[in-house]
This record gives C-alpha cells, structure tokens and sequence, in this order.
C-alpha cells in the first residue's frame, strides 16, 4: 500500500510524490509530538470522516471524493492551491476516507500548527529528495505541499 499526494496552484501540478506507507510512518515519527497532535486535532475537529464515509460509500465516482475540501467544504474549483492525497494497493484506488482534497484556506491553518522543528525537518526532506520546480512556477507563498 502506498499514498499518493499531488499539490496544484489553480490547474497545474506543482508538486507530487508517493510514498509506501512504512516510509511514511518512518516520516511520521521525525515529525514534532507537538505537531502530530496538532494535525490530528485539526483533522479531527474539522474533518466527519465516518459521516464522509458513509455519504460517499465505495462506489462514488472518484470525482466526488475531490470535489471540495474534507475539512471545509470550499469547492475545488474556489481554491486558488489544494492538495490531494489518495491510498492505493497496486494498481487500485483505495475508497473510504481518501481520495481527499485539503484546499488552499486548510493547509495555511494546518501549516500554522507544525512546529519550527517540523518546518525544518520537512523543509529538508524537500529539498534533499525532490529536485525543485522549473523557477517559472508560481508556488503557494504560505505553505509546503503537505504530507497527507
């Protein structure tokens, strides 16, 4: 099993990776206590999966899944920058809380919460793993593409 998430500023991918889920848990654990609360939280509070769960059901078109924010509502078309992180096992798109789709407004108010160590760590990882966008690539100024 895998996640997929790929970060878009209007129509275009800016930023997209994958990431099997042991390697995902080994970043989990470098991120600050404080932070994964703090993501959790905000999930938590703002984002009814089980109700997301129970809307969409397994055989939604996976259109209905991105069509707006998990935490918000804001349609996908209203954001100026979202992300989108779907789980997959081969070939095959996992249904339940993903795909889902965290819009512009939601990453400021989650990158607000991480800690400067998270920040740095995460900062880091980007750049040491990921060569950098073309430099005519306008990126969101406020936060990183996020680990969903």
């Amino acid at each position: 099993m895998y996640i997929i998430n790929q970060s878009f500023v209007g129509d275009e991918c800016v930023f997209e990776f994958a990431m099997c889920l042991p390697c995902r848990e080994q970043i989990n654990e470098q991120l600050s206590e404080d932070s994964r609360v703090a993501m959790f939280d905000f999930m938590h509070d703002n984002a009814d999966m089980e109700a997301r769960i129970e809307k969409l059901s397994h055989n939604s078109e996976t259109e209905a899944y991105i069509e707006s924010c998990v935490t918000c509502d804001k349609h996908r078309s209203a954001a100026k920058s979202f992300t989108l992180g779907a789980m997959f096992t081969g070939d095959h798109l996992l249904k339940g809380p993903f795909p889902l789709l965290i819009c512009d407004d939601c990453e400021t108010q989650i990158a607000a919460t991480i800690s400067d160590e998270t920040r740095k760590f995460w900062d880091t990882y980007i750049k040491d793993h990921f060569p950098g966008p073309p430099s005519e690539i306008d990126l969101p100024k406020k936060t990183k593409p996020l680990l969903i």
